[in-house]
């Protein structure tokens, strides 16, 4: 069975249910169509611990991945709520995280819904 987690925008979670992520998951629809037919199951859903916080030092985060490495998720979908509306670029928090994921052999996948 393939595993997968989703990780948000901490600040996105003022405005944010999850509802959007959830539903495209639970119907295999927008960036999870590909599972359609997949023994695939959704694992954790994660944020950010925020923009003023580094990743690399930051012991929350590291637990976090570690976690995710321990239960052996194999991709991680990136939110849409982690590219910046104002500039149509992904959050530089997001950015290390996504590579430290990779640093772990991780897959990332650029949006949810």
């Amino acid at each position: 069975m393939k595993k997968i987690a989703i990780l948000t925008c901490l600040d996105a979670c003022l405005v944010c249910t999850g509802a959007s992520c959830l539903n495209a998951w639970n119907n295999k629809s927008k960036r999870f169509a590909a599972y359609a037919g997949e023994n695939v199951s959704l694992e954790a859903f994660f944020h950010c611990n925020g923009c003023g916080n580094d990743p690399e030092m930051d012991k929350g985060m590291i637990e976090k991945l570690d976690r995710l490495q321990n239960i052996g998720v194999e991709t991680v979908h990136i939110g849409v709520c982690a590219v910046k509306q104002e500039t149509g670029v992904l959050c530089h928090v997001i950015t290390q995280i996504r590579d430290m994921l990779h640093s772990r052999g991780i897959q990332t996948i650029q949006g949810t819904h």
